[in-house]
């Protein structure tokens, strides 16, 4: 048994790049990942939504809807505690039940990813700097607006100027300061310290513009200093979160973009 499957391999300038379909197959590339290291390794993930639900909250509740698991919390439990990163068919098993963004969580319950801090569009308040770490070692960074923004209360062009930001320096500068203030409470490395693998969502970019960035030099030094990348496509989330009707991309464009920032990083 195989994760060959799960994802499309390849090599840019000796950079491991792994992409696949559903979000939820990067496990597979993680579970590859964390074998090559001695310890596990964290995530910085840029995405459009947070991807923060438990492991097979969702397999869990059909199982009990169905009257098959009488204890959905202890069925689910008992599920991510079956994840092993080292066995093929143990991350197989564990991708067959998994549903939409649940697979961070069953990562770092299962020692597959150390910390993960979520750079993300969708939940403004994110995880507050905080003195105690989090159960599932997940933080989704928080964000006010675009950067500079002096409109109260934001409104759709905002969302529009922040989408637009999303890769430029100035944002994911001042979100990795964010996660850095976590990582500080909590009394771990930087986040850019340990080794980590970045992980793309193309569901992140929202205009053609935001896979276009002005200042590209954090991001170039993200995709320099990560073990590996792992990009999902999402197509249907890539189409229902696009913002310009009038100049579309589809996840095609979108990858091949991306993937000329990677050679140009590297």
């Amino acid at each position: 048994m195989s994760l060959n499957p799960f994802f499309q391999h390849r090599v840019i300038q000796g950079k491991d790049i792994y992409v696949v379909d559903d979000h939820h197959k990067a496990l597979a590339a993680w579970a590859l990942v964390r074998r090559s290291l001695l310890s596990a390794p964290n995530l910085i993930t840029i995405d459009h939504h947070t991807d923060i639900h438990e492991a097979f909250l969702g397999h869990a509740h059909w199982e009990n809807y169905g009257g098959r698991a009488p204890d959905q919390e202890a069925f689910r439990l008992g599920l991510v505690a079956q994840i092993d990163w080292r066995r093929d068919e143990s991350i197989v098993g564990a991708i067959e039940y998994l549903k939409h963004d649940e697979h961070i969580d069953a990562a770092t319950c299962s020692d597959t990813i150390g910390n993960a801090f979520c750079i993300q569009l969708s939940d403004s308040g994110g995880t507050p700097s905080t003195h105690a770490s989090a159960a599932n070692r997940i933080y989704a960074l928080p964000f006010e607006c675009f950067i500079g923004c002096k409109v109260k209360p934001h409104n759709d062009d905002c969302l529009v100027q922040q989408s637009n930001e999303i890769i430029e320096t100035r944002y994911l500068d001042d979100q990795l300061a964010r996660g850095a203030e976590i990582s500080r409470c909590i009394g771990l490395p930087h986040i850019e310290a340990a080794p980590y693998i970045l992980d793309i969502d193309l569901d992140a970019f929202h205009t053609r513009k935001a896979i276009s960035p002005h200042d590209p030099t954090t991001f170039y030094r993200l995709i320099r200093n990560a073990v590996a990348i792992t990009i999902a496509t999402e197509a249907e989330c890539v189409k229902d979160e696009w913002l310009d009707g009038e100049d579309q991309m589809d996840t095609a464009e979108l990858l091949n973009a991306l993937l000329t920032h990677v050679e140009q990083a590297l």
